[in-house]
């Protein structure tokens, strides 16, 4: 479903277990992971949805630095949250973006 500059899926698709990346003006990337957080032993599991944020055109798994974090409870309401927290780290990087390009060109 497309949330103002982000187009991602229902919170169905990350309670499945299943990731989510995507990227804007081809330098800002991010990654929704939908994952299980210990609780103590009386209690199950949280779930959240952990988003990561990096800036250039390296796939994931050669980020060495990312930009921001987010950690949101896995629910419709958090995944509206996530949204807001990377509509929020969009628009600073919209800020900066070119001199993060340039500064890619010059590497």
């Amino acid at each position: 479903m497309l949330h103002g500059y982000f187009d991602l899926p229902t919170i169905t698709f990350f309670t499945q277990g299943n990731i989510w990346t995507g990227s804007l003006y081809t330098n800002f990337n991010y990654r929704i992971i939908p994952v299980d957080i210990k609780g103590d032993d009386s209690t199950e599991p949280l779930k959240e949805l952990h988003s990561k944020v990096w800036y250039g055109t390296d796939s994931y798994t050669f980020v060495k630095e990312f930009v921001c974090e987010f950690h949101e409870e896995m629910t419709a309401q958090g995944l509206e949250k996530t949204i807001d927290d990377l509509t929020q780290a969009f628009e600073e990087f919209k800020k900066i973006r070119k001199n993060i390009e340039a500064n890619f060109k010059l590497h």
